[in-house]
């Protein structure tokens, strides 16, 4: 289920991201809609939504929404971890993240700016 739910997140943001910034966040993108998504399935609660906004200068704006409450942690995984690093992975790599708490659990976003804006 994991693996199939990330596979489909990186086939979503293939098709739907922007044009303007596809070149320059397309790799990050991927990477982490699926660090994001991968986590909403193992510690979230569906239903799982994902959303893509091209919001121009600023860049690439993706947000992955859960049912369940709890926000994610950026950790320090050890080096033989099989787990562990993915928010860390958004934080390095996205100009902005954060989490916004909703009616019926939360929202997970983070913005990739134009190449060089990072």
């Amino acid at each position: 289920m994991d693996a199939v739910a990330a596979a489909r997140s990186r086939a979503f943001v293939e098709q739907a991201h922007c044009r303007t910034h596809a070149a320059s966040v397309l790799d990050d993108a991927r990477l982490l809609i699926s660090e994001l998504v991968s986590n909403a399935v193992r510690h979230g609660s569906p239903p799982i939504t994902t959303e893509i906004e091209c919001r121009g200068s600023a860049g690439l704006h993706v947000r992955v929404s859960d049912a369940a409450p709890g926000a994610p942690v950026v950790r320090d995984a050890d080096d033989d971890a099989v787990s562990g690093r993915g928010m860390r992975l958004v934080d390095l790599l996205s100009s902005a993240w954060g989490v916004e708490p909703g009616q019926a659990g939360k929202a997970v976003w983070f913005q990739l700016g134009p190449a060089g804006s990072c």
